[in-house]
């Protein structure tokens, strides 16, 4: 099971909504009479306002603004046009280019707002909510466009510009009150925060930013605890993770991909039992139980080394139809039994699985365990109906134990014959090669006949 990686964030930050860009552009109304009457908007503090000459220009765009679609792209053409005619400067052309900027966004083009906000920002030209949202507004460009791009370089530029803007954002704003209007947007700076120092790879540090993001609310997002869950992983504190996951999975009992990351989280927090527990948990309520899950309990008792469970509950999946009946999957069902020394079982494992497969590798394994227990006429038979079945995944393995049993049965000319397949098929080692060889070459029976070679293997990893 791949280890989690909270792809989610990327998924955030591309989102093509901007967050609350809307309401953060503090001062940008779009109709003209809101440009012309609204005191917070045509007088950005007591000293600055505009031109007489701009709110006139201004309020001519009230036909394209009012349509039911604006056109953005001819509304665009004639701001600009505004800025050459009037040879704007100052506060007039600042307020301007946050117009501009905020028609950029409207129209879905965000990333072309980016440098006409920086110039907005320029000269100190608006009040402090309006400077504080135009800020955060930027901010959120630069975590966006960073999230976005496939250039690393701009994207390490965009990232750091947005922690930089976020730093400078609340060393000028004060942490509101728990459930007040101001908390929105101060949340969204921090999980904003929080998810930049993520990407920049400093996670200790976005691991302290997520739990005060979880803290800014009463009922956290759950956004926020997944963004607390990946810091902590990544910040090593995999234990806190489990933790923090089994908190936000009681509230989300029927989200799959959570369940997902709890088990992993207490994998790489070394419990594997909880994380067998969470399977199970998690099947209850209909996950994780594709043939690959029961699989991944099926190791993790092994991990644990229980094989008599691993053991039994792989067959009973095999024979509910939970798991696949193949080769691989009885042959781990066996294995278990052979940790446990129990030969009997491997036997009777492997006899019972082979005879429903077209390919030799379980008679082959079955033939190994029947002539280390002394019965060579019936692990010579197993051996050559997996021979004659074929699809053994190292056949010259195969070819060699027949080479050394035929030999001790006294068939020397079959011998010399699968001595020679398993000389040709390149799955042999020299040494088990040339261990042979001195017997199965001969001319006459030597007075102490090797074991097949394989079947010493057999009893090793039992």
């Amino acid at each position: 099971m791949p280890t989690p990686r909270p792809t989610w964030q990327r998924r955030s930050v591309r989102a093509g909504k901007i967050l609350r860009l809307g309401s953060l552009l503090a001062g940008c109304a779009l109709a003209p009479g809101l440009v012309r009457a609204a005191p917070e908007t045509v007088v950005a503090s007591q000293i600055h306002e505009l031109s007489e000459s701009l709110s006139n220009e201004l309020g001519k765009l009230r036909p394209l603004l009012e349509a039911e679609k604006p056109d953005f792209k001819a509304l665009i053409a004639k701001v600009d046009a505004i800025i050459v005619a009037q040879k704007l400067t100052g506060y007039d052309l600042a307020y301007v280019k946050k117009l501009k900027a905020n028609l950029y966004i409207s129209s879905g083009e965000p990333f072309k707002a980016t440098s006409l906000i920086e110039d907005s920002l320029v000269g100190d030209y608006f009040s402090k909510p309006e400077t504080s949202g135009l800020t955060l507004a930027l901010a959120t460009l630069y975590m966006q466009e960073g999230g976005m791009t496939s250039d690393e370089k701009l994207r390490e530029k965009r990232l750091a510009q947005s922690r930089v803007t976020l730093e400078k954002w609340f060393a000028g704003t004060k942490e509101p009150l728990l459930g007040s209007p101001e908390m929105d947007s101060y949340s969204d700076a921090v999980s904003l925060y929080a998810n930049a120092l993520y990407y920049l790879k400093e996670y200790k540090l976005s691991y302290e930013t997520s739990k005060k993001l979880v803290r800014l609310a009463i009922d956290p997002k759950d956004q926020a605890w997944i963004l607390l869950f990946a810091a902590q992983q990544e910040s090593g504190e995999n234990a806190a993770a489990a933790e923090t996951f089994e908190m936000f999975i009681r509230k989300f009992p029927d989200k799959k991909e959570y369940w997902v990351n709890l088990a992993q989280a207490y994998l790489n927090s070394d419990q594997t039992l909880r994380a067998i527990l969470t399977y199970q948990r998690a099947q209850s309520f209909g996950f994780m139980n594709t043939a690959n899950d029961y699989l991944n309990v099926f190791g993790l008792y092994c991990r644990l080394e229980e094989f008599s469970q691993a053991a039994q509950l792989l067959e009973g999946w095999i024979t509910s139809g939970k798991v696949p009946s193949t080769e691989d999957n009885w042959e781990n069902v066996s294995s278990c039994y052979a940790n446990l020394r129990r030969d009997d079982q491997v036997r009777a494992i492997l006899d019972k699985s082979r005879k429903q497969f077209k390919t030799g590798s379980l008679d082959y394994m079955l033939a190994q365990y029947l002539w280390y227990d002394g019965k060579y006429k019936e692990g010579l038979e197993a051996a050559e109906l997996a021979w004659k079945k074929g699809g053994m995944k190292k056949a010259g393995k195969a070819a060699l134990f027949l080479a050394t049993a035929n030999f001790e049965q006294r068939n020397f000319e079959r011998a010399r014959m699968f001595f020679g397949l398993a000389e040709k098929s390149g799955d042999v080692s020299a040494t088990d090669l040339e261990r042979a060889r001195k017997f199965v070459m001969q001319d006459q029976e030597p007075t102490t006949p090797p074991a097949p070679a394989a079947a010493g293997a057999a009893k090793a990893g039992a």
